[in-house]
């Protein structure tokens, strides 16, 4: 269990109000009128039961008029103010969930522009999780407190003034109310911190449960499930993961039944010393309707009592997860680098000095003290079998992960001193794992909605051979991809969308362009044929050619042979078959493999 951590719960209700101010601080115009007719409206079920006995006991005197006018006054005001009540709340509620969907946009602003490292930290998202307690519901968090802040000082002063009015007959019962009511805030205390402080586990849990949920509802896992009978196994994992959660959910609950039986207790206590109060004035000469009113008072303040104490004990609750929502927007996360633009029209040098990095929360190290240099318009094949750390010198290159030790310069700058977004800018990267956006053809390929130069989209898909599927399109480049979106929506090929991916990197036009095995599910010869095109394409770009077989890249000027020891061999692909190494026996080995296979590959 983790120890409930004190946090600044003034100044998080604070930030929730300036952020009123900013932006809607017409809500106070409404705050206003709502108060006024919500303090108003208690009254009306208090003094007509009063007025209503007074006339019942003048006996012969009683008049059937004034009492009709009576009812017909209070229905007509009570349903004026009442209509007031509900118009000004259902109102000012639409407006506090565009406030909650503000936040939400921030919330997810901040994720696509933090650094990569969280992408791919588990830890992270459990932080995460928490954080998105305070905007995914609007009941809860951010929306829950600003919908209690609306309402509940309209419950806190007309509170004031019941007990006002009821100190006047006796101090005692306001006493009893009182001393009720700090029982209660202290019980229902017990229960927030107790919750909380069992979130984190919850928040575990809970993304474990909804890693189960979601494969379940992935249509992209069908046919893994069916063809390998993993429906069993999904589903008892599943069920596993939510009884685990059923369970934590229930020490919580015990919790919250033992203090909330200590607070039925109170109340009874409480009750009981009202009844008795208010008998005992009777007794000493109250008149009935003094009686009946004052009953419906203190059954009115009792009520306006347990919602306050509800509403501060909700607010007390929801302000934990909306302070850890504020933490996550204030915490750091962002791209660190330094302010140098992109290098403009200029192919590309990349040096690697005494490189050394493990991936964070590790100990092993991918490289150490790796040295070497891509020069301007080399093409590199970097290959080596799985495992050997190929993708990550992209991540590191491209500045996705920064080093640990050493640096690595682009055209003798540090990396680090460029600005990440410019850095970006500089690669046209076409990864192993290709995602398609159900967005229209064209925003895919330009990976924007606005300024999309449509003939040079054109362009680009035709030297990727897609130019024929185009034409059979509805809608040419403005259809829609996947079917989530639009139904009507077209779901490409393997194939086709590796081509859409290269239409992609070329329509991007980076200083510096890299294939990282985007092709490794096809066979040697489509993969060799697909790189050869790719590097006729891009002409005397600085490229890097990434596989794990090494007959695709015999066309690049030089080949890096990594393994899990780092850079063992370096040269031309004729260089590294005279030495007859590492490289020399791997190119052997894949070329018989691929001659039996019925592919001729030249192994030599």
């Amino acid at each position: 269990m983790e120890k409930q951590i004190k946090y600044p719960f003034c100044k998080t209700i604070n930030r929730l109000i300036k952020n009123v101010n900013e932006k809607n601080p017409k809500l106070y115009i409404y705050f206003f009128i709502y108060t006024i007719a919500a303090i108003i409206y208690p009254f009306f079920s208090i003094l007509l039961p009063k007025l209503l006995i007074e006339q019942f006991s003048l006996g012969s005197m009683i008049s059937l008029k004034n009492i009709l006018r009576i009812i017909l006054s209070f229905f007509i005001l009570s349903s004026i103010v009442g209509f007031i009540e509900t118009y000004i709340k259902s109102s000012c509620y639409t407006k506090i969930t565009a406030l909650r969907l503000d936040y939400l946009k921030d919330q997810f602003q901040k994720l696509v522009e933090m650094d990569y490292k969280y992408v791919e930290d588990a830890s992270f998202y459990e932080t995460y999780d928490r954080a998105l307690e305070a905007n995914n519901s609007n009941d809860n968090g951010v929306e829950g407190v600003y919908h209690k802040l609306f309402t509940t000082p309209a419950v806190f002063i007309t509170s004031i003034l019941f007990s006002i009015w009821i100190g006047r007959v006796s101090i005692w019962i306001l006493l009893s109310l009182i001393l009720n009511v700090v029982a209660n805030l202290w019980i229902q205390r017990k229960v927030n911190e107790y919750e909380y402080s069992m979130k984190k586990e919850l928040s575990r849990q809970n993304r474990r449960k909804r890693y189960y949920y979601e494969t379940t509802h992935d249509f992209s896992f069908g046919k893994e499930i069916r063809l390998y009978n993993l429906k069993n196994r999904v589903l008892e994992n599943y069920n596993k993961e939510i009884q685990k959660y059923i369970d934590l959910n229930k020490l919580i609950k015990k919790k919250e039944f033992a203090l909330g039986f200590l607070g039925l207790f109170t109340l009874f206590i409480n009750q009981a010393a009202l009844y008795g109060i208010l008998i005992w004035k009777v007794v000493h000469g109250m008149s009935i309707a003094d009686f009946s009113m004052y009953l419906a008072l203190i059954l009115q303040l009792s009520l306006l009592l347990n919602t306050l104490i509800e509403d501060i004990s909700f607010i007390y609750r929801e302000s934990l997860y909306v302070h850890d929502f504020f933490k996550f927007l204030d915490t750091d996360l962002g791209e660190i680098g330094g302010e140098k633009k992109a290098i403009e029209k200029d192919t590309l040098e990349i040096e690697f000095k005494n490189v050394s990095f493990k991936y964070p929360k590790t100990d092993n190290y991918i490289f150490e003290n790796l040295n070497f240099k891509i020069p301007k318009g080399q093409r590199l094949a970097i290959v080596g079998l799985n495992g050997a750390g190929k993708s990550t010198l992209v991540k590191l290159m491209t500045g996705l992960y920064d080093v640990d030790e050493g640096e690595i310069l682009i055209n003798g700058i540090p990396i680090k001193d460029f600005n990440k977004k410019e850095l970006y800018s500089m690669f046209s990267v076409v990864f192993q794992d290709v995602n398609i956006l159900a967005y229209t053809l064209a925003e895919n390929v330009a990976c924007a909605s606005e300024n999309i130069d449509k003939d040079r989209v054109y362009e680009v898909l035709d030297k990727v051979g897609l130019k024929n599927k185009v034409a059979s399109f509805p809608k040419g480049l403005d259809q829609m991809m996947l079917k989530i979106i639009d139904e009507n929506g077209t779901e490409l090929s393997g194939g086709e969308s590796q081509k859409l991916a290269i239409a992609r990197a070329l329509y991007k036009d980076g200083n510096m362009v890299i294939m990282d095995e985007p092709t490794s599910a096809l066979d040697a010869l489509a993969e060799a044929e697909i790189y050869k095109d790719f590097s006729e394409l891009v002409e005397n770009k600085t490229s890097i050619y990434i596989s794990h077989r090494l007959s695709s890249t015999k066309f690049c000027d030089a080949i890096a042979l990594f393994d899990k020891r780092g850079l063992i061999e370096y040269g031309t692909h004729e260089e590294l078959m005279e030495k007859r190494g590492e490289y020399y026996k791997m190119f052997t080995i894949q070329g018989k493999y691929y001659q039996e296979g019925g592919e001729i590959i030249e192994t030599a």
